[in-house]
């Protein structure tokens, strides 16, 4: 009767689960979104074991994950991404999770939320399938490929949305190509709302102290991933570093950075005009591991351009996109990061938002 036993515990455990794990998500849900968000599914226990085989290698969704791991699977005749957080995360971080993606998941490019199993420790998220976005293929494609322009677009628009839609502004404050998936049709969804920080209606900052934490630990887990087109220096914002102020630049600064993997080109071809040597040198920070991670992302990215000179980027003209879209899209990249002397500062999402939307309508790429 041993199998009758442990069928009972494990009854109870997950019935504890649902009671201690759902009383989480509900304040997380009253915080973030006042309680209104898109309804989603409660899954149960066999449901997700099923589905994913009981979480078999088979079924991973990627092979380097940094706060959950992804597995594809089928439910209700469909297949989704199933993600299970790593030992890394608290229950609260994927509560919150939970309740950021159910509020946004009427935007096209977010993940869209199905539901999740509060059985487990901590709680399972079921997604509409997408994959997590792969930067070797697209970076071997020919760099006047469009689709660099309009995966930037459209996580730039869903960082606008989650900065202005609401009464207050949320932070995704954990953007790299891990949180970014594509779906079938080629739509860009963002994703990962653990460190999500809401700012106060009304303020223009909160200080956050989780921030940095988060940081050193992706620094940790994506040694060794080389090649993978991830950062390897740290990509958090510098202003937030000397004052522990998370504010809508917090996320510039890190698509700023996404912007630059985006841009990396192994073979230039001579019509671009650009330094063959200083965008090798530009890719690197992306490619190679970095032991001197004390300054900034722009502190390196400025020390390259300085050595194969500004002139390049700063003094060609490219008022109109369509003259030098590759010039237009990398200078606004250095522009999110904080390269001075690149043009007006930016102050949020939208602008840039606009700005790849003018690229991106200029240009002939592909």
């Amino acid at each position: 009767m041993d199998w009758l036993r442990r069928k009972t515990i494990g009854a109870k455990t997950r019935q504890r689960n649902v009671n201690e794990n759902g009383a989480v998500v509900l304040k997380q849900l009253v915080d973030c979104c006042d309680g209104k968000c898109n309804p989603i599914n409660n899954y149960s226990y066999d449901q997700i074991i099923k589905a994913t085989d009981n979480f078999s290698q088979s079924n991973r969704a990627s092979r380097i994950d940094v706060y959950y791991r992804c597995y594809k699977g089928m439910l209700d005749d469909r297949p989704v991404l199933i993600k299970k957080g790593k030992y890394t995360l608290d229950t609260k971080e994927i509560c919150r999770d939970i309740a950021i993606s159910s509020m946004v998941s009427g935007h096209k490019n977010f993940l869209k939320l199905l539901g999740c199993s509060l059985d487990f420790t901590p709680p399972v998220l079921v997604f509409e399938y997408a994959e997590i976005i792969t930067l070797g293929p697209l970076l071997a494609s020919h760099p006047r490929d469009l689709r660099r322009i309009k995966i930037a677009r459209e996580v730039a628009n869903a960082l606008t949305y989650l900065h202005t839609a609401f009464s207050r502004a949320f932070i995704h404050s954990n953007l790299d190509p891990f949180t970014i998936f594509l779906d079938g049709n080629g739509v860009t969804k963002l994703g990962n709302f653990c460190n999500c920080v809401p700012i106060p209606e009304g303020e223009t900052f909160v200080h956050d102290d989780t921030l940095q934490k988060y940081h050193d630990f992706r620094h940790n887990t994506l040694k060794g991933t080389h090649g993978l087109g991830v950062c390897n220096l740290p990509v958090i914002d510098p202003d937030y570093i000397s004052t522990g102020k998370v504010t809508t630049k917090t996320d510039m600064h890190s698509f700023g950075a996404f912007m630059l993997a985006l841009v990396q080109i192994k073979e230039v071809d001579d019509e671009l005009s650009l330094s063959s040597d200083m965008l090798r040198a530009l890719a690197d920070l992306f490619v190679k591991p970095h032991d001197d991670a004390r300054f900034p992302l722009h502190h390196h990215v400025s020390k390259i351009l300085r050595k194969f000179g500004y002139a390049e980027v700063v003094d060609s003209d490219i008022s109109d996109p369509a003259a030098w879209p590759v010039k237009a899209f990398l200078r606004l990249a250095l522009r999110c990061i904080g390269c001075s002397n690149l043009g007006d500062p930016l102050t949020s999402m939208i602008q840039v938002a606009k700005e790849l939307r003018l690229i991106e309508k200029s240009t002939n790429w592909c």
